[in-house]
């Protein structure tokens, strides 16, 4: 026997069950949103040598990645493999600062993240790294500090 138990939290314009709460959190397409304007932002900020900015849209990346595994657990394993072993060279080129060893983890990333795509069904999604740096950003601020 199991114990009816309804929960329910206000967002300030009406009550919410946990159940409606769940259903409004963000399912792949949503969270990928966020994912690629990170990594394009953190190619370019490395290739602009701020390198504390590249750090930071990597850290921010990967705390996305994590939330896609954390809300579709069907993706755990491959994307807690796809965080270690293709994107943890990333991180290393970033602690390094060595641009050469980022461009090439960098590449191999995002080759690693369209193979992804395929596996799940999806090989039809191709991300690809915008040609030039954001315009709303200035990528070189901080960059000597």
């Amino acid at each position: 026997m199991t114990a009816d138990h309804t929960h329910v939290v206000s967002n300030g314009k009406r009550e919410l069950t946990l159940d409606e709460l769940a259903l409004m959190q963000p399912g792949m397409d949503r969270l990928m949103a966020e994912v690629g304007p990170r990594a394009h932002r953190l190619y370019y900020a490395a290739k602009a040598g701020n390198w504390r900015l590249a750090d930071y849209f990597f850290r921010s990346m990967v705390k996305q990645l994590r939330l896609c595994a954390t809300s579709r657990p069907k993706y755990d394993a491959d994307m807690t493999a796809y965080l270690d072993e293709d994107c943890g060279p990333v991180r290393t080129a970033l602690r390094e600062r060595d641009l050469a060893a980022f461009e090439t983890a960098y590449a191999r990333m995002v080759e690693r993240a369209n193979h992804y795509h395929g596996v799940f069904g999806k090989p039809y999604i191709v991300w690809v790294l915008p040609p030039s740096p954001p315009d709303d950003l200035d990528l070189s601020a901080g960059a000597d500090e």
